[in-house]
């Protein structure tokens, strides 16, 4: 642990278009070396896309697709006794979105699409309907803190 003072929370100002702070941090997330309005482009497009294809409203789709993949469970290495075990514990609501925008982002980057908005369109509207690599990876993290369900005594 550090021994200054904790680290003060940047505030993150809403995108210009949609007025979410959920999609100006998957902005952020998307980013290359400060390349903000490239990034931009990006989820937009994908947005667009969304909006032209399925004829939903794009925001609602994203907070959909960021809620799917959000986890509920997470596990955390203790140590007891020179022993290390994985417990279990709750994933609080800023972490799990920080996660789920990860996650997301993850996925989307190991698709096999031409463009980076076609892979975002693709995994936003896998998540949305609850399949995708996103949200396999959120059905690990469930098993893996399901199955050490027994070291939940553990918790600090």
């Amino acid at each position: 642990m550090s021994r200054k003072k904790r680290a003060p929370i940047r505030k993150i100002y809403p995108d210009p278009k949609y007025h979410s702070m959920v999609i100006s941090k998957f902005i952020n997330s998307i980013m290359y070396d400060g390349k903000k309005t490239t990034a931009e482009k990006i989820l937009y497009d994908a947005l667009d896309k969304i909006k032209s294809k399925n004829n939903e409203d794009p925001l609602k789709i994203f907070n959909n697709a960021i809620s799917n993949v959000r986890p509920n469970l997470e596990v955390r290495s203790r140590r007891v006794g020179g022993a290390t075990y994985q417990v279990p514990v709750e994933v609080k609501a800023s972490r799990g979105q920080a996660l789920a925008l990860r996650w997301l982002l993850e996925a989307t980057r190991k698709r096999k699409n031409k463009s980076m908005s076609d892979k975002l369109y693709s995994e936003i509207m896998d998540a949305s309907q609850n399949k995708g690599s996103a949200i396999k990876k959120r059905e690990d993290t469930h098993k893996m803190a399901e199955s050490n369900k027994a070291f939940a005594h553990f918790r600090w």
